[in-house]
């Protein structure tokens, strides 16, 4: 080769040139090294101007360098053709895998000649020669020292007979890429590098390895003639790992010296060029060649155990593709399996390479990857894979207009390095510490709800023992009943919550004020730029849940809404933002918007059906037929479309549009409230006098006076009026307002927010008294919270108020029904049906209707009118095992019942009274359940969808492949 250097070594750095010194410090018998290097090239022209200067730099050369061309479309002929000291370009078709591609080569070519002189180790003649071959792509670069560094290896360890150098990423990174390779009998190429680990010298140590990269791979020819060569059938990927595991069987030593420094881009494997030799996908080919790999070289005992090991991996992975939607990548997958088990070519490898079996399989099984390690590295990928994408999928892309450098200055605020931790801490992050502290609060407000029992009010029952009872109530009911649909999906929190519905109730109560205010700050931070403001907002609107009296009072509907509100704003936004892109809207942000709505009708039927209607209406008129306001419109149908049958049954029954989950309509404002408490949201039971709440009202309207308003500001004047709006339309026909009354809060803490981003630091003196009025209501808000806690109507009892041994009879095998009634003065018997638990969450949506009760009713009717005699049979027909007065007690109708033969006093709580039903009736007629499987079914389904296009994509990597940098 050329001993004159091309311009331009400032690709390399000072750490690519180590300590001269090219002789064994062991004083071993010198050894000439005649080394053939050979490059193949396919569509590398962005990558061929670094390898030649990176030729140019090395310290020691090699004596021949072959090219190979297999049939580039671009200058990568030319540029191969400008080597240094380069033979004449072999040229091949573009179907040339990369080891048929060498060994062309070096049949066009040949090794190079051993020089009648003696090499730079030694003077005489007679000193021993190897010759070697050098592998190089590319797309790789080697560091100056490269060669001379694995030739001294190979100098100081003759027996080893194939070495490797240390991988860096392109172009010139300290970000490692391999050092060594292995694989486990899985077929998972493993590195040993973390992803992003940077070159420290913790992987300097010179070892012995299952393989090395075939970028820079120094090999012996005699070693290369005995294992002719790279496998024809593995034209790129897994080709080294095959190579290696060939020569560990033939008694071959593979190392990897990690002074030498080879950078390489892995072009082919990142997907940044058309793959040669093979026209399927990248991941598909190496998924096959990792099956041949290990169905080829593995011993023969275990290949049924890793066909079926392999059988397994492809259908997790297919899962996670179409998950992922990504259909094609599970196409791949079991192509790349049928196509490698099918085609038989492993079975004929297998056959050629009995001749080199010489080192059994525990003699080399040190050098593999555990399978272990291998399955903890693949939950660690996937992991990593689900929150890259999801950070990729929701991350927030600039708006069209330009923020003035001004505005953008607000957001970032300077302190100075004296300051206190804790103020610093205050200042840059005060979402943060507010978030804490409500934290911090919401144990302290909970003190006196804690302890054994249940969360349970006089709105919510209790929650069920099991998940498994849990999933029952949603999908059973009396004949002609709907089951509520919000039981189905509180399952899906429930199963987050280890199975256990009492501690999903509790997390979903107790902890709503800071659930609410961590969603309320995810959708702020996309609008609003001031740090102070948002946070402000944010844990505003945690603490309106409280004030509003949802917490106190038990109102899960309302707790569950005031979490999913954020989240639809968030959604709806990413599908109206305008873009820098020609394509608008996002499908993905749709379908979340339609599983947001979805969970607010079944929850808050007000609620989620003024946002369906109001998101389809304003996409529309906003947008026309335009793709974001059929987007909006999707969403708003696949809302109503995800709670069938429950759709329906607010269609048929209006009157339950006003409830929430948890039965009977609560903080209703009735025609008589007063206008304080309709405007302040703050209904009359509320934890908090309703004065509270007229700061926040005051502000938002002096927001008004200022001369020029944002579309959010106006936006949130329009969700409070709609809110204030429903309020009164409910509250005269008889519904709950508490949902709405919370939109309508939501609407002044969005105006106010928007309004603080607006006027920033403003020095007017005003401004920031009306700030400090508006900080000073939430401090008293929040301490309010704190001293009086989330007690009140809500309370922690036992799940049913029976004796224990009434409460014990209802379980197996007993299965006892009871009837629970009562009687005020001056009204007839109120009755409650309790079996299986007694009347759980859900309970009242799904009541019987009274004709069916009709049986019931009867008996206890002739029992408050002095008793017929026959009642005791009646009940026993019904399958009714107790009767179960609760306080206060009617004097006449205890006397009825104790005269009533075959009702027979049992013991009661003090005030109550209970009576055993003593006779057995044959045929009984007990109240019959409906299972709605195929709504369930199809509700799975559909939410299953909702949850697949509301993901992220999934991608098809090359295993071992990092992350690309444009140089």
């Amino acid at each position: 080769m050329e001993t004159e250097a091309q311009a331009g070594w400032d690709f390399f750095d000072s750490v690519d040139f180590p300590a001269d010194g090219t002789d064994d410090p062991l004083g071993r018998a010198p050894v000439r090294h005649v080394v053939t290097a050979i490059v193949v090239g396919h569509d590398g022209a962005a990558w061929l101007p670094r390898l030649n200067e990176a030729l140019w730099a090395l310290e020691r050369r090699p004596d021949r360098l072959i090219a190979v061309d297999t049939g580039s479309t671009d200058e990568t002929a030319e540029l191969l053709a400008n080597l240094p000291g380069v033979e004449p370009v072999v040229g091949l078709s573009a179907r040339t895998g990369f080891g048929t591609a060498v060994a062309r080569g070096l049949d066009a070519v040949g090794f190079a000649a051993i020089p009648s002189a003696a090499g730079p180790y030694g003077s005489d003649e007679n000193t021993p020669v190897r010759e070697w071959l050098w592998l190089l792509h590319d797309d790789c670069a080697p560091a100056p020292k490269a060669l001379e560094r694995l030739l001294l290896a190979a100098t100081i360890n003759p027996a080893i007979g194939i070495w490797g150098p240390k991988l860096r990423m392109w172009p010139r990174d300290r970000e490692l890429l391999e050092v060594g390779v292995t694989t486990s009998l899985g077929g998972r190429r493993d590195t040993g590098i973390e992803p992003g680990e940077l070159d420290q010298g913790q992987h300097d140590t010179m070892r012995d390895v299952l393989a090395v990269s075939s970028a820079g791979m120094l090999v012996s020819r005699e070693v290369w003639e005995g294992l002719a060569g790279f496998d024809p059938r593995l034209p790129m990927f897994r080709d080294d790992i095959d190579f290696g595991w060939r020569a560990a069987k033939a008694g071959v030593r593979v190392a990897v010296a990690p002074e030498s420094v080879v950078y390489h881009a892995q072009a082919a494997a990142a997907g940044e060029r058309p793959l040669a030799g093979t026209r399927r996908h990248a991941y598909q080919l190496d998924r096959a060649h990792a099956y041949y790999t290990v169905l080829a070289n593995a011993p023969g005992k275990l290949l049924p155990l890793l066909i079926l090991r392999f059988l397994f991996g492809t259908v997790f992975r297919s899962a996670w593709f179409v998950i992922g939607k990504t259909p094609s990548g599970a196409v791949d997958e079991w192509t790349a399996l049928l196509g490698t088990l099918l085609a038989g070519g492993w079975t004929k490898a297998r056959k050629d390479r009995r001749r080199l079996n010489k080192q059994p399989h525990e003699g080399v099984k040190h050098l593999f990857a555990r399978s272990v390690t291998a399955i903890r590295h693949s939950l660690e990928d996937t992991g990593s894979a689900i929150t890259e994408r999801l950070r990729d999928a929701w991350a927030d892309e600039p708006e069209e207009q330009v923020v003035t450098t001004a505005r953008r200055a607000r957001s970032t605020s300077r302190v100075a390095v004296d300051q206190p931790r804790w103020r610093r801490q205050l200042i840059r992050r005060p979402f943060l510490v507010g978030w804490i502290a409500l934290f911090v609060g919401s144990l302290l407000a909970a003190r006196s709800v804690m302890g054994s029992g249940v969360l349970r009010s006089d709105v919510m029952p209790p929650p069920h023992d099991s998940l498994g009872d849990l999933w029952h109530a949603a999908a059973t009911a009396p004949p002609g009943v709907t089951p509520p649909a919000w039981l189905g999906q509180f399952s899906a929190w429930v199963f987050v919550a280890l199975g256990n519905p009492s501690l999903a109730t509790d997390l979903m109560v107790l902890g709503a004020v800071p659930l609410a205010a961590l969603t309320a700050w995810s959708f702020l931070r996309k609008i609003v730029l001031d740090r102070m403001a948002r946070a402000w907002g944010a844990t505003a609107y945690g603490l309106s849940v409280f004030v509003g009296g949802a917490v106190s009072q038990g109102r899960l509907g309302t707790c569950v809404a005031a979490v999913v509100l954020p989240l639809l704003a968030m959604a709806i936004h990413t599908v109206t933002r305008r873009r820098r892109v020609a394509l608008q809207g996002s499908w993905r942000a749709a379908w979340f918007a339609g599983g947001c709505i979805a969970v607010l009708v079944a929850f808050t039927p007000s609620l989620g059906l003024l946002a369906a209607v109001g998101a389809a209406a304003g996409g529309l008129l906003a947008r026309g037929w335009s793709r974001q306001s059929r987007q909006l419109l999707f969403s708003s149908v696949l809302g109503l479309l995800l709670v069938l049958p429950w759709t329906i049954e607010l269609v048929l029954h209006p009157s339950r549009i006003g409830q929430e989950a948890g039965g009977a309509p609560t903080a209703a404002i009735g025609p008589g409230d007063s206008i304080g408490r309709l405007l302040t949201g703050i209904p009359e039971g509320a934890p908090v006098p309703w004065v509270v709440g007229i700061p926040l009202v005051v502000v938002a309207l002096l927001s008004m006076l200022r001369g020029s308003r944002s579309k959010f500001e106006l936006l949130g004047w329009a969700i409070a009026v709609t809110g204030l709006v429903g309020t009164l339309a409910s509250s005269r026909l008889g519904g709950g307002t508490g949902p709405l009354m919370l939109l309508m809060t939501a609407g002044w803490i969005g105006v106010i927010t928007v309004t603080w981003d607006s006027v920033g630091r403003s020095a007017d003196m005003i401004t920031r008294g009306v700030l400090a009025v508006v900080l000073l209501t939430t401090v008293v808000s929040a301490g309010w919270w704190v001293v009086r806690g989330d007690d009140g109507p809500l309370r922690r009892e036992p799940a049913q108020d029976l004796p224990a041994y009434l409460v014990s009879a209802q379980e197996p095998p007993l299965n006892r029904s009871i009837v629970v009634a009562s009687k005020q003065p001056d009204q007839g018997i109120e009755f409650t049906l309790v079996r299986n638990g007694g009347p759980r969450m859900g309970a009242v949506e799904a009541e019987a209707p009274a004709a069916q009760s009709q049986s019931i009713t009867e008996v206890l009717a002739a029992l408050g009118g002095g008793g017929a005699g026959d009642e005791a049979e009646r009940l026993a027909a019904l399958d009714i095992d107790y009767v179960y007065l609760v306080p206060p007690l009617d004097p006449v109708l205890v006397s009825t019942i104790d005269s009533v033969p075959g009702l027979n006093r049992s013991s009661a709580n003090d005030g109550a009274a209970a009576w055993a039903v003593e006779v057995r009736a044959d045929g009984k007629s007990p109240m019959r359940e409906v299972t709605h499987g195929i709504w369930r079914i199809l509700g799975i389904v559909g939410w299953l969808l909702t949850l697949v296009f509301c993901l992220p994509t999934a991608r098809r990597t090359v295993a071992g492949t990092h992350a690309r940098r444009v140089a």
